[in-house]
């Protein structure tokens, strides 16, 4: 499908995938790794909470990128197809000023590497969950591409720099809670479902439902984690969804992969407000988006939670 029916009403927020390029991975991996040229040097980082910023050498920005880890964590190495949550500020190499910082707002930001800038899919694939790290980043696997970022004061030919700290890391296929308690009788369900706890899900929905006029949340399975926050909460799901009549449908699991809501803007996942992570929950709603028709097939999706901010 062409548009996301469960995207048209979220609130998804992805920093960096503003800027991201549409070279593949193997194509950035060209100009990755260069040698340090004598004479240039990495910037160093002050962590201060809000305030966090890279402190630049007098040299002028290394060739290629370049990365310095601080720490390497620990688990699994990241691939370049995995869903990271991070924090980071980033700076126009030599600036003190950042123009972007998660740490100043107080929130981290969750991702696909694949839907970022090169130089973030090549630097932070290999490390493992945790981890921190400071990147330099040519124009080629940033900006440049695109010509710059004038609103972010970011020239085509400017090397960028970030300090990143790892918190969390999904594969695509990652699933709830198998750990999680049962709630819902599933032969009382509306939908028949594919896939244990703990793993991906399938959907179609049973004949003879009728069309959702409201939206509606019920939990099939309570996980063991922290519960969804209020209203400016984030919080990462997997779902799988098809229409009333079963004439479209839409997964994350094993494509796009984890998908970041809000709660409290407005979309069908403000309902999760309250429900643990780990859960499985199904949600029945109306036709989404703002042109559709009274006899428009609703949607039935079946949410997994997997994490908060």
């Amino acid at each position: 499908m062409k548009r996301s029916i469960v995207a048209a009403t979220a609130a998804l927020m992805m920093v960096l995938t503003g800027c991201s390029s549409t070279d593949s991975p193997e194509n950035a991996a060209a100009s990755a790794d260069a040698e340090m040229q004598p004479g240039t040097e990495m910037p160093t980082v002050k962590v201060d909470g809000a305030n966090t910023r890279l402190i630049f050498p007098k040299s002028n920005a290394p060739a290629g990128l370049q990365k310095t880890v601080l720490d390497e964590g620990e688990g699994r190495v990241i691939e370049q197809t995995d869903f990271v949550v991070a924090n980071y500020v980033g700076q126009v190499w030599g600036n003190e000023k950042p123009f972007d910082s998660s740490f100043s707002r107080g929130k981290s930001t969750g991702f696909s590497l694949l839907q970022v800038i090169p130089g973030w899919t090549q630097g932070l694939t290999g490390l493992k969950p945790g981890a921190k790290v400071i990147l330099s980043i040519p124009a080629e696997m940033g900006y440049g591409p695109s010509g710059g970022n004038q609103q972010a004061g970011i020239g085509e030919k400017d090397t960028i720099a970030f300090y990143v700290e790892i918190t969390d890391v999904y594969g695509t296929d990652q699933a709830g809670d198998p750990q999680a308690s049962m709630e819902a009788d599933l032969a009382t369900l509306p939908v028949n479902i594919t896939g244990e706890l703990g793993q991906p899900v399938g959907i179609n929905v049973k004949e003879g439902t009728p069309n959702p006029t409201e939206v509606s949340t019920t939990v099939i399975a309570r996980g063991n984690g922290p519960e969804v926050g209020g209203e400016g909460s984030n919080f990462y799901v997997q779902y799988s969804m098809a229409t009333i009549d079963n004439s479209k449908t839409e997964t994350t699991y094993g494509q796009t992969g984890p998908f970041r809501s809000t709660i409290g803007r407005g979309s069908i996942f403000d309902g999760l407000e309250g429900i643990p992570v780990g859960s499985r929950v199904l949600i029945m709603a109306p036709a989404q988006g703002q042109a559709h028709s009274d006899d428009e097939p609703g949607i039935a999706v079946v949410v997994d939670i997997i994490g908060i901010d």
